[in-house]
């Protein structure tokens, strides 16, 4: 829910600072900048409200962190850049086919394929986000591509958050990866046309309700609340079923669309958000009757 319901406050952001800055709709510097903003705000409340964070780091956790936030920074990226170029609904369920690459990668690389109940969920879900998008191909564009990246990058996080996070260093590499996550789209930042002098007017633009509202709203919400329980209890089960259950996502962001902006589904789309649903319901009850002896893969790759 609290994923879902960033895609609005994003997307506004991300436009009043381009608007602000001058810059044409779908310029990079917006979204990066709001990026930016919301993971180095999450990274020090996170240092600041949790005191474990701050204790017992070490090389190893740093190293983590580095590579953690490295790949969250890429997929975040680019699901900004493509949001920037799409509607919040269809973005989201793009980025929800993580649904299906995660699965893949556990059988073709790690040769741990998921329990067959949750193939049934994954091909019916897969079926929902076609349908999200409009049933046809010709519906995709730039933005769309973007989007498909994020789900593929998106996939390689969920899966290294279970081997990389345990329980004892959960709260510092939260914070570690929110700081990294910032300070790369800072430098990216610096990089882009305008974005130095975005960075100096950085008080101006967070003083815009649109921006700063919105901003303070990504850091709370998304960041430190859907990302801080992902690092604490992900790693207690399958990411696969992770996955699955992390399609609940767009549902939101299509309620929070319809909500804040008025962007309601098409019939086809909401046909598409049901069946992801009914994904999600078919496995719990299947799982429900059938314990699955599942273990959570919390063994580092990293010693």
């Amino acid at each position: 829910m609290f994923w879902g319901c960033g895609f609005a406050w994003a997307k506004t952001a991300g436009e009043t600072v381009n608007a602000t800055c001058n810059f044409p709709p779908g310029s990079p510097l917006g979204p990066i900048f709001v990026l930016a903003a919301r993971f180095l705000g999450g990274g020090v409340l996170w240092l600041l409200i949790f005191p474990d964070a701050r204790r017992g780091w070490s090389r190893r956790d740093v190293l983590r962190s580095f590579i953690l936030g490295l790949v969250l920074a890429a997929g975040m990226i680019v699901q900004h850049l493509g949001l920037d170029r799409t509607s919040e609904a269809v973005s989201a369920f793009l980025t929800s086919l993580t649904i299906l690459f995660v699965p893949l990668m556990m059988t073709l690389v790690l040769r741990r394929p998921p329990r067959p109940i949750l193939w049934v969920g994954v091909i019916l879900a897969t079926a929902g986000v076609w349908l999200m998008t409009g049933a046809t191909p010709r519906g995709f564009g730039i933005g769309e591509l973007l989007g498909l990246a994020c789900a593929f990058t998106y996939s390689i996080d969920i899966i290294i958050v279970n081997y990389l996070i345990t329980p004892a260093s959960a709260s510092r590499l939260t914070a570690g990866q929110f700081l990294v996550v910032g300070l790369v789209n800072l430098l990216v930042c610096l990089f882009l046309p305008g974005g130095s002098g975005a960075l100096a007017d950085a008080g101006k633009l967070l003083s815009m309700r649109e921006v700063g509202v919105n901003i303070a709203l990504l850091t709370i919400f998304p960041t430190l609340g859907a990302f801080g329980l992902q690092f604490r209890f992900q790693p207690r089960m399958d990411p696969s079923r992770a996955a699955l259950i992390y399609l609940m996502e767009p549902i939101f962001a299509s309620l929070f669309a319809l909500i804040l902006n008025h962007r309601g589904l098409p019939a086809i789309a909401a046909a598409g958000a049901a069946m992801i649903v009914l994904a999600n319901l078919l496995v719990e009850l299947v799982s429900a009757r059938r314990p699955s002896p599942e273990q959570a893969i919390n063994t580092p790759i990293i010693d």
